[in-house]
């Protein structure tokens, strides 16, 4: 077991995860890795390069919830990039209805692990990175979702809005970026970025075994023309 001290109060948690059942899922090596550095307390961000079906915003979203369990953090931040923005000004409704569509897969990953979003117990809050100016995260677990879909300035506003008390996961798919110039994504320039430091405060991974399917996993498969 491991301790850590918040506002004079110390706290217990288990240093690995290795014995937890953690919901029952089976996770195969790179997701076991993935969610290892999340729950590694000398690591603030983690950058991970995940398949569609490998699993990724559920095993981010299930560690962030363990770390609010076990006190380690007061909530959960979700940011996800609206990569149609273009056509979010068309929807109907105000700016939460929206940006709802896009905090589905976040929604889908709470049910996963049976936490209902609207739960008291602790704070979760869902964003869209177009409406961050001025606003300060401290002691959260910060999820960023569809990150390859965030241009190196989008990301840089985001993760400039983070104190070094909170935890950030970092999520994108180098082979489904979005933007009209691919060369804009900030997810490649940021992962290359922080590599180059060797940092035991960054941890990399790779997510690269879809887990829905044959469907799935050819059509992501398709070759460049």
């Amino acid at each position: 077991m491991a301790k850590k001290k918040i506002d004079n109060h110390s706290i217990t948690y288990p240093s690995s995860l290795k014995e937890h059942s953690f919901y029952k899922f089976k996770l195969d090596p790179e997701q076991t890795f993935f969610r290892d550095c999340i729950w590694d307390e000398n690591t603030l961000i983690i950058f991970c390069n995940a398949k569609s079906g490998t699993g990724k915003t559920t095993i981010a979203t299930a560690t962030a919830h363990l770390l609010v369990e076990y006190g380690r953090y007061d909530g959960i931040i979700y940011i996800v990039s609206p990569y149609a923005e273009k056509e979010q000004g068309y929807l109907p409704g105000g700016l939460v209805e929206k940006s709802e569509p896009y905090f589905q897969p976040f929604y889908q990953a709470l049910e996963e692990i049976r936490w209902p979003r609207s739960s008291s117990c602790y704070n979760i809050e869902c964003y869209t990175h177009t409406f961050l100016r001025g606003v300060n995260f401290q002691n959260k677990v910060v999820i960023l979702d569809e990150t390859q879909n965030f241009t190196t300035e989008s990301l840089k506003k985001v993760l400039t809005r983070i104190h070094d008390n909170c935890k950030v996961i970092v999520i994108g798919h180098k082979g489904q970026i979005d933007l009209d110039n691919k060369k804009d994504s900030g997810f490649n320039h940021y992962i290359d970025y922080y590599q180059q430091m060797n940092d035991e405060r960054v941890k990399i991974c790779s997510l690269s075994t879809n887990h829905r399917g044959w469907l799935s996993t050819t059509a992501d498969s398709i070759p460049k023309f």
